[in-house]
């Protein structure tokens, strides 16, 4: 019988959960200020999203939201599933085009909190 290796993380998982809250919070406050779109999933889209697989829905998806927003106004993007939560943010950057950051799914929650995701904020 062959003997288990353990793959053990080197950084404590709150280090690195912290290292990515305080990454997307960085990535929030970049966008603070600029014209916003706020995209919403539909049902088959949402559940693409999360998907893996031969298909990077992801990707897919991204680049066609991208394509769509991109019209000289739009700076910032908030891409949510159909339950509202936030599944990815994107911002324009002058030199770079848009840059996005994805958000997983155990930090979805606390980042629409963040960003105060209710419908109201976003009429």
């Amino acid at each position: 019988m062959a003997e288990y290796q353990l793959k053990l993380s080197e950084h404590d998982i709150e280090d690195t959960r912290t290292q990515t809250m305080d990454e997307i919070f960085q990535f929030i406050n970049s966008m603070d200020g600029r014209p916003l779109a706020v995209i919403t999933l539909d049902s088959e889209q949402s559940m693409l999203w999360d998907q893996e697989g031969e298909v990077d829905y992801q990707d897919n998806y991204g680049r066609q939201i991208i394509a769509q927003v991109s019209d000289g106004i739009t700076e910032t993007l908030v891409i949510r599933n159909i339950d509202g939560l936030p599944v990815a943010l994107a911002s324009l950057h002058n030199l770079e085009g848009w840059q996005g950051i994805g958000i997983d799914k155990r930090l979805r929650f606390e980042i629409a909190s963040m960003l105060m995701n209710d419908e109201t904020e976003f009429e």
